[in-house]
């Protein structure tokens, strides 16, 4: 019973491999020229006869029957990239490239020709889409760069101007009792400067050349008074008074000298 079984196997297992290695279609093996294959020789005849449409419809059953068949990519690419028959410049292009694979004639003139003209004829069809795809391409990255470009500014405005808020110091109030008069109060400023003008502002000023400036000194006369000696050297008394914050402006003593800014 086994034997038998065992010997039935080997009958099918033999007659698989003679049926797979028996094509039944010798032009796919290389048996057969594939320009004898019905389909093909019909289309040819088509094409004689100047029905582009019928040649079409059966170059591709041919190719249905055999992908490899490299003369009827040959007569696809022709049809198709000839403008008076069925212009169709995208598969001409294909159609050719793929007999030229197929074939291995890739140095034939003519079909190297015809491949050239049929990737024009396409840029020419679609410059104005490709052009539009670049063209949005191009905004977007641009815009990107403007997004990132205006947070950078902005990040590096807000710096300067925590920079420039830490550095600045209020002035002092002083009052004098001596000639009854008091300081004025700093005036609040009208608006708080945008964190966009800090660079301009800055840029301006560091354009100026700052004037070395010379302290000088003033020796306390008897009767003297910070408002007179202000007044006298063209100066504020707050200014005065900051450049001598030590100075008791109620006890002034003769030949003492003071900073005059």
């Amino acid at each position: 019973m086994s034997h038998r079984f065992w010997n039935i196997c080997g009958g099918l297992l033999l007659s698989c491999v003679l049926w797979v290695g028996c094509d039944e279609r010798p032009w796919v093996s290389g048996k057969a020229d594939p320009k004898e294959e019905n389909n093909y020789r019909q289309a040819e005849a088509y094409q004689r006869m100047n029905q582009y449409s019928r040649a079409v419809e059966y170059y591709q059953r041919a190719l249905d029957v055999n992908p490899r068949n490299a003369d009827a990519h040959l007569g696809l690419g022709i049809i198709h990239s000839d403008s008076a028959k069925l212009p169709e410049y995208g598969f001409a292009y294909y159609h050719l490239r793929r007999y030229v694979v197929l074939s291995g004639r890739t140095n034939d003139l003519i079909v190297n020709q015809l491949i050239r003209a049929t990737g024009l004829r396409l840029a020419e069809l679609h410059a104005d889409t490709i052009g539009k795809i670049q063209t949005q391409g191009q905004l977007e990255q641009m815009r990107r760069e403007n997004d990132e470009l205006r947070k950078s500014v902005l990040s590096l405005s807000n710096q300067l101007y925590s920079a420039s808020t830490r550095i600045a110091t209020p002035a002092l109030l002083v009052s004098n009792p001596t000639n009854g008069t008091s300081a004025a109060p700093a005036r609040a400023p009208s608006a708080v400067p945008k964190a966009t003008d800090i660079p301009t502002r800055l840029a301006a000023r560091a354009v100026e050349p700052r004037k070395p400036s010379t302290p000088k000194t003033y020796t306390l006369k008897s009767g003297d008074t910070l408002a007179k000696i202000a007044k006298a050297q063209g100066i504020t008394l707050q200014q005065l008074q900051a450049a001598n914050p030590s100075v008791d402006t109620r006890k002034l003593k003769p030949g003492v000298e003071i900073r005059v800014p």
